[in-house]
Order: C-alpha cells, then sequence, then structure tokens
C-alpha cells in the first residue's frame, strides 16, 4: 500500500516518564559556547540587491515573495580560507536583518571518500565547509549553513519560520535568493513507500537518555540523472554533502550523531531505471550487495519521494539496510532544498527505527502521537486519531502533517518519543562504532548526579568520578528557563551553586572531558530551593514612579500579570550616562528606560536571560524612569528581581546589548524608528530620518560608548537621509543616535568587513 509522505508531526502526547530526550542540543551548544566566552567572528556573505522587476523575473514563477542577494566573493574566499571555529553571519531578509550565530562542523568520518562509477576510483572532493548553529535571540531555532567556492546553500528555521537559502539554478554571477519554503508556489508532496506494520513500541522503548553515543555511518549513493542535472561529479558532490549537512544538524539537534562515510557518483548510466521508489528500491539492493558504511541511501529525481525499511541498523542482509529517496534539487531554477531534506531526513529515521507518528504504536499503550495521516485519508492501526497540531505549532519529522494545515517545522525536529526510540536503537546497535571515524571512542558520561544541602539560594552538586578524566564540563538552569550557565574545567567532582531563586526547581547535567574527547551528558538532575520570602517596599508604583537613589541595587515584585512597576532617578552634570540592569528572573520580564514620556531604550530578552540597557547622553534630567513588567502577563507572587541603576562620567559599554530594542523620537513604544541600509554595512550606509519640524543631530557611537562621529541635519517636513561613509571604521557594533527636540532614539548598526 501507498502512503503519501511528510515530515515534523507535533509529538503532543507523551505519557508521564516517556522520552528523556532533549531537543534544541544545537542552540544549546551555541548558547554554551557564548556563556563561556567564546567568540563569534562577524560576517556578511552577500549584499541585497535592489528589488526590480528584473529581479523579481527571477523568481515570482516559483515562489509567492523573495529576497534577492548577491554572493560576496572575497568573503566567502575568507570563509573557506580561514575556517571559524565560529562565526556570526548576517543575512538581509524582507528589510531587516538576520543574525546567525555558527560553529563548524564536522559531518564526514575520517575516512570520507567520493567514488565515481566510470573509474570504480576516487574523486577529489570539493573544498567546503560547514555550519550549524541558531538565529540568535530565537531559543529553540536551528540552522545550517555550507559555504563552497561561488556557492552558500542554508537551512534556517527560526522566527520567520522555515527558509531556504541557495544560488539559483544557471546562475553564474552567484545570484542567490532566501525565501520562506511555505512560500514554493509548486504544492506537489513527496511521498513514503514505508509501511508502519509490526509490533507496537513498549514503554522501555520510549524511556531513555539525552544523547546518542555512537556514530551512525551513511553510505550514499547519487543516481546518474543528479550527475546529469548538476553536470559533473565535484558539482553533484557539493550539493548532496550540503544536503546531507541540513539533514546532519537536524538529527545532532536531537543529540543524534550520523555522518558522511562515502558519496559514490554515476557519472555514467546505472542500472537504476525504475520509475517508483518502490522499483528503486528493489533494483538498489539487487545491484548494491555490499557498501561502505552502516546504512546505504541512494538519491534520484524520479519515483515521487522514498520509501525505506523500518529499524535494520545490524541487519545481516544487506539489501534491508538501504532506502531510496526522490529528491529536489530546484523548482523553476529556485532551490528548493527544503523537500529534499525532510525525504533524506525522514527515510533515514526509518532505517534507524521510528514508525510514522499516527502509527498506532507509540504513548506505552498503542496510540497515535498525532492525527495528521488519518486527517489526510491514511491511517496506520485501528486506533483513535491523535490530534494535529496547529499551524503555529507545526509537525515534526516522521509525520504526514504537511498533508494538513499544520505544515512542519524544521524547529520541532523528530519530537520526543521518536528521538528517544532513536537513541536507544543507535546505542543498543552493537554493530555501530563509538566514533565517527578512526577518533578514539570518548570517556564515560559521569553517574551519581547529587544535589544536597539545597536551601532557598544554593546547593550542593556532586557526581562520581570517570576514569581518564581529567576535567568536568557541568551546566546548570531554572527548569522552566532557556539558557544554562555552563562552568567548565574543574578538575573537581563538586560543585557549590550560590545565589539561586527561592522555590524554584534547577535540573543540572555534567559531562567528563578526557585526552580522547568528551562523554556525553550525564542524565538530567534536578533540585528545587526552599522557599524564600521576598517584600517589595517600593509598591503602588503601577502609575506614579517611585524616587530611587542615582546608584542603586533593589528588589521588588512584579505579582500579577498587570502590574507595572515605575522607578524614577536623576543623573548629574558629572555622571551623566546611565546603565540599567535587570536580574534574578523568577519569569521573562522585560525592562524600558524613559526620560519624562519618551521612550530611550529597551531590553525585551527573551525567558529569564537578563535585560540591561545602556544610555550615554549628554543631557541632565531629574525625571528618568525605568518601566518593568512582565511580558505577555509573567508575573510571580513571591520571587523578587533585582534592579541595578548606575550612573558615570565614563561612558558604558554598549557591547552585548543584543537584547536592545530602540524607542521612538516621540515616546512611544510603537513610533517608526529611524531606518538604517545596508546594515550591516561596509562602506556606505543611509541613515533614515522621519519627517521633522525641528533639526536633528545624528551621533556615532562605537561599541565602548565613545563618539567617534556627529552630524546636524536640518528640519526636513517630508524626511531626509544621511548617508555615512563607515569603510575606515573598524569591524564591530556601533550605535547610532538621534536627538532632536530634547528627545532621542538609538538605533544598532553593523560594520563588517
Amino acid at each position: 500500500m501507498r502512503h503519501i509522505f511528510t515530515i515534523m508531526a507535533f509529538g503532543s502526547i507523551t505519557a508521564s516518564g516517556f522520552a528523556q530526550s532533549e531537543h534544541g542540543q544545537v542552540a544549546q551548544r551555541i548558547e554554551a559556547l557564548r556563556s563561556a566566552g567564546g567568540s563569534f567572528q562577524g560576517t556578511t556573505l552577500f549584499t541585497e540587491a535592489v528589488r526590480s522587476t528584473t529581479t523579481d523575473a527571477l523568481w515570482d514563477d516559483a515562489i509567492a515573495e523573495a529576497t534577492v542577494l548577491q554572493l560576496r566573493p572575497a568573503d566567502v574566499e575568507a570563509v573557506m580560507r580561514d575556517q571559524p571555529a565560529q562565526m556570526a553571519l548576517y543575512l538581509p531578509f524582507e528589510g531587516t536583518t538576520i543574525a546567525l550565530d555558527l560553529e563548524r562542523a564536522s559531518i564526514t568520518t575520517d575516512e570520507f571518500s567520493v567514488i565515481q562509477a566510470s573509474t570504480g576510483t576516487e574523486a577529489s572532493t570539493p573544498a567546503g565547509v560547514h555550519y550549524r548553529g541558531m538565529q540568535r535571540g530565537v531559543p529553540g531555532s536551528v540552522v545550517a549553513i555550507s559555504v563552497f567556492e561561488g556557492e552558500v546553500m542554508g537551512m534556517i528555521s527560526g522566527d520567520a519560520g522555515d527558509l531556504v537559502l541557495g544560488r539559483l539554478q544557471g546562475s553564474n554571477n552567484a545570484t542567490h535568493v532566501l525565501y520562506r519554503r511555505e512560500d514554493l508556489r509548486d504544492a506537489a508532496a513527496p511521498s513514503c513507500g514505508t509501511v508502519d506494520d509490526g509490533l507496537p513500541y513498549t514503554e522501555e522503548q520510549l524511556q531513555g537518555g539525552p544523547k546518542t553515543l555512537k556514530c551512525v555511518r551513511f553510505y550514499w549513493e547519487v543516481n546518474h540523472d543528479i550527475f546529469l542535472g548538476k553536470g559533473s561529479v565535484a558539482l553533484a558532490t557539493t550539493y548532496v554533502t550540503g544536503l546531507f549537512n541540513q539533514s546532519a544538524t537536524l538529527y545532532a539537534n536531537d543529540g543524534i550523531t550520523v555522518a558522511l562515510h562515502q558519496v559514490f557518483v554515476w557519472d555514467v548510466p546505472s542500472p537504476y531505471t525504475a520509475t517508483t521508489t518502490g522499483g528503486l528500491l528493489g533494483q538498489f539492493g539487487d545491484y548494491r550487495t555490499s557498501f561502505s558504511g552502516d546504512l546505504a541511501h541512494l538519491l534520484g529525481y524520479v519515483g515521487g519521494g522514498g520509501v525505506a525499511y523500518v529499524n535494520t541498523i545490524c541487519n545481516g542482509q544487506t539489501r534491508y539496510r538501504m532506502a531510496y529517496s526522490d529528491i529536489n534539487s530546484t523548482y523553476s531554477n529556485v532551490p528548493s532544498y527544503s523537500w529534499s531534506v525532510e525525504v533524506v531526513t525522514h527515510e533515514q529515521g526509518h532505517l534507524l527505527g521510528s514508525k510514522h507518528t499516527h502509527a498506532c504504536a507509540w504513548n506505552g499503550n498503542n496510540t497515535a502521537i498525532d492525527g495528521c495521516g488519518p486527517a489526510a485519508g491514511y491511517s496506520e492501526g485501528s486506533c483513535a486519531a491523535g490530534p494535529v497540531p496547529s499551524s503555529s505549532v507545526g509537525g515534526t519529522i516522521m509525520s504526514y502533517c504537511h498533508l494538513t494545515s499544520a505544515g512542519i517545522k524544521f524547529s520541532n525536529g523528530f519530537g520526543p518519543q521518536p528521538t528517544t526510540l532513536i537513541t536507544n536503537n543507535v546505542n543498543g546497535a552493537s554493530c555501530l562504532g563509538s566514533g565517527c571515524g578512526t577518533t578514539p571512542p570518548a570517556c564515560a558520561a559521569p553517574s551519581g548526579l547529587v544535589a544536597g544541602s539545597v536551601t532557598a539560594t544554593s546547593a550542593a552538586l556532586s557526581w562520581g568520578s570517570v576514569a581518564g578524566a581529567s576535567t568536568y564540563t557541568l551546566q546548570w538552569k531554572p527548569t522552566a528557563g532557556s539558557v544554562y550557565t555552563t562552568v567548565t574545567g574543574s578538575t573537581s567532582t563538586s560543585y557549590q551553586l550560590n545565589g539561586l531563586t527561592p522555590s524554584t526547581a534547577y535540573h543540572f547535567q555534567v559531562l567528563a572531558v578526557c585526552a580522547s574527547g568528551s562523554s556525553a551528558n550525564a542524565p538530567l538532575a534536578s533540585f528545587t530551593t526552599t522557599g524564600g520570602t521576598c517584600t517589595d517596599a517600593y509598591e503602588p508604583n503601577g502609575v506614579t514612579p517611585k524616587q530611587i537613589a542615582s546608584n542603586v541595587t533593589l528588589t521588588a515584585l512584579i505579582s500579577s500579570g498587570t502590574d507595572l512597576d515605575w522607578f524614577r532617578f536623576s543623573n548629574t552634570s558629572g555622571q551623566r550616562n546611565i546603565k540599567v540592569t535587570l536580574t534574578g528572573l523568577p519569569a521573562d520580564y522585560n525592562l524600558r528606560l524613559y526620560r519624562s514620556s519618551s521612550l530611550l531604550a529597551s531590553s525585551l530578552n527573551s525567558g529569564t536571560a537578563n535585560d540591561q540597557v545602556v544610555y550615554n547622553t549628554s543631557t541632565v534630567s531629574t525625571n528618568y524612569r525605568v518601566r518593568v513588567n512582565g511580558a505577555n502577563g509573567a508575573f510571580n507572587t513571591s520571587q523578587c528581581y533585582t534592579l541595578t541603576v548606575q550612573i558615570s562620567g565614563t561612558p558604558f559599554s554598549m557591547q552585548g546589548l543584543e537584547g536592545m530594542v530602540e524607542g521612538g523620537l516621540d515616546g512611544n513604544d510603537d513610533t517608526a524608528l529611524i531606518g538604517i541600509h545596508p546594515n550591516p554595512a561596509s562602506t556606505l550606509v543611509t541613515i533614515v530620518l522621519p519627517p521633522a519640524d525641528v533639526p536633528s543631530a545624528v551621533e556615532l557611537l562605537d561599541g565602548t560608548g565613545r563618539l567617534v562621529g556627529s552630524w546636524n541635519v536640518a528640519a526636513i517636513e517630508g524626511g531626509t537621509n544621511l548617508v555615512l561613509d563607515v569603510s575606515d571604521r573598524a569591524e564591530g557594533l556601533y550605535m547610532v543616535r538621534v536627538e532632536r527636540g530634547g528627545e532621542s532614539v538609538v538605533q544598532r548598526l553593523v560594520v563588517v568587513r
């Protein structure tokens, strides 16, 4: 029976105690690097093309909306040459700039090779560097970027949905497009010929650790039609390795380690001539009686989807360790990688043991995780249909949700139960090695994690020692939080935590670092601090601000979803510059700085991350105001936040203010801000000023808050543009401040080289 293929159904039903896997591990890794002081070298590989009928004609037959980008060859060459361990990539998109924090990834085994069919010998491997990471400021986002000579392939699953980045087919001038995959006009859905017959999963199969301890090595075979479409062995290899990076990143985001071991390219006609997925998989099994790797995958341009065997990692018959996927390189000259990422990741998920999420096999009671299959007319079993997720939630990789209004989101990954199932299958596979190549296996994960002597604000953490470990890495966070605090280089098997929040649940994890590498994280351990009391001495201050000192640290409560806390302070002629910091947050709170009723700056970091604003100014006032409120009605009736207000004669540094949002010139949160284009910039940058009936003063400040340039602009009724040359400015973060009629607005500018 043939089934329509889709992926990424929302795993909304999880029985108690199931699925201890931890999703979002790519973003967690990036956040840990940042917390440890890791340096992310800023770069922009593209400039945005000026939109015109000519640029629209490049893509409007295939997609509803797109941003056209021109590759910057010198920047690409620099990345290819230097291969930075981490980098911050800035991408223009729909009039704004997306910041991506990336870490270099190794997607192949140490013995990786490319074989061409015509000679049966090894071909040269095209140069390329692969990255994975997250969209800055978007917890749970996931990004994969591959940089080749003259081409960049990318997948971004963040706050704008799932985005596709790639080069237009036949583009000799390196023209790329960036677009939402939902805007692709062709609604054809890939299909999956895999039938989920067999026994349901037991409770034990759906419980396990957060990460695989072994590596699955894939052998990918590239059919002749892909070679013809790409034009050479090198270009076909470039495409499939970029595709593998995107798929491997989705696996890594759920803690599953996979690597590409060998690519075989049919540069002559192949024996695979069938026109259906089942027929092609059968021919693949008949012809390819051995291969280099653990699991094999044939890729081609025909068949209408994919097919694979289920749970065959160590099967003794080679043909059962295989899958076939009909991938799509382009649609009407526009790159359409997302379809290919879906099908290969889904089919390999079958090989690793996962059924479809609408199968009557999950939750420990033979029921379905979701109902996307039945909603589209496809059932597997006689159990009741599960729920269909909303379009804002989307589906997961092993689902049929793209046949419904739910759609799919790559950032959802496999979902808790399929992830745990695959993790257990990989860790229990005797035929798999512990590393993705010749690298010696890493040491064991610590055990016996304990939190002792727990008080309202402290806890003593300890764990068992690991043979061969030189140091340990500890991560901890509030259970409801999204950002880990990371402690590296500890030679002890204990650590004292202080400054915790009363009546708060925390969890922590530890990994061992040996000469051969790092272990997996130990399973999460949890503890809850004892209750504490917090007295708010500043209420009522929801309307009239309470006067506070100019240099002060205080604690207060947001006690309801409508509670606002207002504070008022002064600066002086000798100490004009202002820094306000909000820490110890029990929930997602926002911080804003005003002068009278004019908004000067805001920090709207998500979750319990600290907020901070800096306002280096020449204006002395007795009516600076701070507002603290819960985001989307967040509050806590017993746990205080900590607010620190500082003034200084020395400008405060503006580095690290990723969460800062600027205010409007008339003091309203929703006024139009000044515009800065392009941003990031390397040569000329245009400051777009809104209409005004008084002159404007424009100032440029560097990352330390030092004034490095100033300009006076006459009042223009219809607004005006100020063009600045930043070609002689050092790379980094700057602030553009516009003062007009006693009010001001601050906007960030990134200068790149």
